[in-house]
């Protein structure tokens, strides 16, 4: 048991350097394009951001397939919330609404319909509500299982964790002026440091997504060979 808890946080280990190395390249690859290209590459709608949509909807087409072939058991609930952070990275939502529905300025502006405004919060507070029943659901067995080190755990917590970073460089563009002080376009090289973050949160979910097949597929081999 110690022999296989020791391979599995090297795997582990080996995993995420690997993740971090890509990381590293991706963003540094961007930065040391010419002109303009570096901007092209991370602005809104660009093609980072939409790779990282595209990562979200992969990784619900890969779980309805791996569900409807019995790979994996999982609730509704998971594809639905990685399919809301695809349409919000695509800002789909705006195609409905007279502004950004996240920001507070959507519900106290005269500009925006108070029906609009309804309708929106009904949908928001059914989404928080339907969220929280499912962590409160969920959250204990992800935390034994990340306290166990089981892979598929650790990659949401990555993933998790991406999203925390990316949320706090958003806007906090100075620190890499104090940081790195030899990049000419540090407002750029933000960017392009959050984005390629947000790029990895999919990435993750998708890698957490194969490991627990992998894992599922394994524990119904153990358990049938106890049985037989």
């Amino acid at each position: 048991m110690k022999e296989k808890m020791q391979e599995q946080d090297r795997s582990n280990g080996s995993c995420l350097l690997t993740i971090a190395a890509a990381y590293v390249l991706l963003v540094v690859g961007i930065s040391l394009l010419p002109g303009r290209l570096p901007y092209e590459m991370v602005r809104e709608h660009g093609p980072i951001e939409t790779l990282s949509a595209a990562g979200y909807f992969y990784f619900c087409l890969f779980l309805f397939h791996f569900n409807s072939i019995g790979a994996v058991q999982t609730s509704f609930a998971p594809g639905l919330f990685v399919f809301l952070l695809g349409l919000r990275e695509l800002d789909f939502h705006q195609r409905f609404t007279t502004m950004g529905v996240f920001k507070t300025k959507f519900f106290i502006s005269p500009g925006v319909p108070v029906v609009e405004k309804i309708i929106v919060t009904i949908l928001l507070v059914a989404v928080l509500i339907y969220g929280i029943i499912y962590l409160r659901r969920a959250l204990p067995t992800f935390k034994g299982d990340l306290l166990d080190g089981r892979p598929s755990s650790l990659s949401i917590a990555c993933a998790v964790g991406c999203a925390v970073l990316s949320k706090f460089l958003d806007g906090n563009s100075e620190i890499f002026g104090d940081m790195f002080p030899m990049v000419e376009n540090f407002e750029t090289f933000s960017i392009t440091v959050e984005e390629c973050l947000e790029l990895f949160i999919p990435v993750f979910f998708l890698q957490a997504l194969l490991q627990y097949g992998r894992e599922s597929v394994r524990r119904y081999a153990a358990e049938s060979a106890v049985e037989n």
